[in-house]
């Protein structure tokens, strides 16, 4: 059975070795050939009708990949599937969620949850040759998750703005989950000053005696300033809560470092976190901040 031939291999290579049944017939073989193949151990069902040769291991990719083919080019990946694909969270989605467009009845199929509903364009993306939803449309439809800041947060680390959240937002309309999708949007919405600063600030007064003050600000020249989220004046230490309102204003993100090089050069010490950090680890945060707090002190202290 020339299940390796070069058409074959062209396949497997384009949808990251898998090919289904349909494809293995365009290119000539028969329903007994694959039979043969499959009873040989030489072809290995994914799913039904997609194949993979038996030297290719069975891998989340490999599954999601046999999916989407086995369900056809109008499917796309959402979901959790689509956030573990973007890289936007760690967790496998089980079942592989995949949207379908609307028709009468209900799609059930072991392992696989069919969203029927129509998808605008803007929303769809490919990505390693996966059809998935863009990154904006996967977080609010991560927005009911336990883990759906952290999704948010890693998206627009990665560039995707508040801006295209509520663009896509507006594509979803109204409907199940939107009031929560608005309210994860609105929570980053604010930028650094916002309840991750909050958090850390408070963090911090409950541990150790150092005075912080939030907002504080240190003027660079006759008619330019700067504000510092949260610092000990006496020993010009700052810690900075990096909020999203930068990733959709270049020129603030780069102003932004353009003075805090300034202001380092003054003597300022800088230490900065991302709210995701802040949530999943403000106990260690705090120790490493009171930490630098203590070593500036000692310093001071010798000089």
């Amino acid at each position: 059975m020339p299940t390796f031939d070069p058409a074959v291999q062209r396949i497997l290579a384009a949808h990251g070795g898998v090919i289904s049944r349909a494809e293995l017939l365009e290119r000539g073989l028969s329903s007994s050939a694959i039979a043969r193949g499959v009873s040989s151990g030489e072809l290995k069902p994914v799913v039904p009708g997609v194949y993979r040769p038996a030297t290719t291991p069975v891998t989340s990719e490999l599954r999601l990949r046999a999916t989407s083919l086995r369900l056809g080019s109008a499917a796309v990946v959402a979901g959790r599937s689509a956030a573990w694909w973007h890289g936007l969270t760690r967790i496998e989605s089980n079942p592989i969620v995949v949207i379908l467009p609307p028709r009468r009845g209900h799609s059930r199929w072991r392992g696989v949850q069919v969203v029927r509903t129509h998808l605008d364009p803007a929303d769809r993306m490919t990505v390693r040759g996966l059809a998935v939803t863009g990154r904006a449309r996967t977080v609010l439809d991560c927005a009911a998750s336990t883990d759906a800041e952290d999704i948010r947060d890693i998206a627009l680390q990665r560039g995707t703005t508040i801006f295209s959240l509520d663009r896509a937002l507006e594509r979803l309309g109204p409907g199940r989950g939107v009031v929560t999708a608005r309210r994860l949007i609105d929570r980053a919405r604010a930028g650094g000053v916002s309840s991750p600063e909050r958090l850390a600030l408070h963090a911090l007064l409950r541990n150790g005696a150092e005075q912080w003050t939030a907002g504080f600000r240190v003027p660079l020249g006759p008619a330019e300033e700067y504000w510092l989220d949260l610092v000990i004046e006496d020993l010009q230490l700052c810690v900075e809560v990096d909020g999203w309102k930068v990733h959709s204003q270049a020129e603030a993100f780069h102003s932004d470092r353009d003075r805090q090089n300034v202001l380092a050069l003054a003597g300022w010490t800088f230490l900065r976190y991302t709210p995701r950090r802040l949530r999943s680890d403000l106990d260690g945060s705090v120790a490493e901040i009171l930490a630098m707090a203590a070593n500036l002190r000692q310093l001071r202290r010798r000089g």
